[in-house]
């Protein structure tokens, strides 16, 4: 018996059945293929990111860094001292060296090297203002008055005079304004100059109450003076010495041409010796 073959329909529909399913086995595979893929990258990324967290050092406990150091173990089971660490150096430690000292003040503080050398240059001893001791050191000539002088940087201290008013520690500001204002027309009227406030600050010195007044003289006609530098900076440090003494002051001016660092320098070595 033959069977009937089938008709040209027929065979269409089934080719398309046949065509349908393929396209849909493939569209299975690559759809698997692509999540394989994300799985596989986002593993990837889990494990960089625990194998980082793993590398980034812990903290420690706040208790455990405020804890003294334990003993350190020898290969030979003796205990050893764990060494201590060397200090830093500071402005206040750093300033060694040779010192000029103030017999009438108690106040000393170091000796600048070359070309600074020892004494308060004479002609800065005036009505308002006289020194015990000091350093200075030549910046250059300028002439004043049709007279050519030298132009020290130095260093100078002394006690306060009696023209400024003080009755203790809670007059330490307002008497280091003073002075500063004070000096302006006693030494710096021979060149054109304006001044200027750097700070004013509380300090102490050998454990007395002291405040510090930072100035900076700036010379706007500095070439036509024939000057070797345009500005020079200073500061009047006042160190109250306790009940019945009188201040001390110390004054410091410094050229830029010499090194105006050495201010800063000269105000950290400062100590003060009780009184004899």
């Amino acid at each position: 018996m033959r069977l009937p073959s089938p008709s040209w329909d027929a065979l269409v529909r089934q080719n398309n059945a046949a065509t349908r399913r393929r396209k849909r086995r493939r569209r299975q595979r690559l759809m698997l293929w692509m999540l394989t893929c994300v799985t596989t990258v986002v593993l990837v990324v889990i494990y960089l990111i625990v194998k980082d967290i793993n590398k980034t050092p812990t903290v420690a406990a706040p208790a455990a860094l405020s804890s003294p150091p334990r003993p350190l173990s020898s290969p030979s089971g003796q205990h050893r001292i764990a060494p201590k660490p060397k200090p830093k150096a500071s402005p206040t430690t750093a300033a060694t060296g040779p010192r000029v000292t103030d017999a009438s003040s108690g106040l000393s503080y170091r000796l600048l090297p070359s070309p600074w050398r020892q004494g308060c240059p004479a002609t800065l001893n005036t009505p308002m203002f006289s020194w015990g001791a000091g350093e200075n050191a030549v910046a250059g000539q300028v002439v004043i008055g049709g007279s050519t002088i030298d132009w020290h940087g130095n260093a100078c201290s002394g006690q306060l005079q009696q023209q400024f008013q003080y009755s203790g520690a809670a007059d330490l500001e307002p008497t280091a304004m003073s002075l500063v204002g004070a000096l302006d027309p006693a030494y710096y009227t021979g060149l054109v100059h304006d001044r200027t406030i750097e700070g004013s600050s509380a300090m102490q010195v050998s454990g007395h109450q002291a405040w510090m007044v930072r100035f900076l003289m700036n010379y706007p006609d500095a070439a036509s003076e024939s000057l070797n530098w345009t500005s020079e900076l200073g500061a009047v440090v006042v160190v109250d010495r306790g009940t019945g003494e009188a201040p001390v002051v110390f004054y410091v001016s410094v050229p830029a041409n010499l090194g105006t660092a050495n201010v800063t320098v000269l105000i950290y070595s400062l100590r003060l010796s009780p009184p004899p």
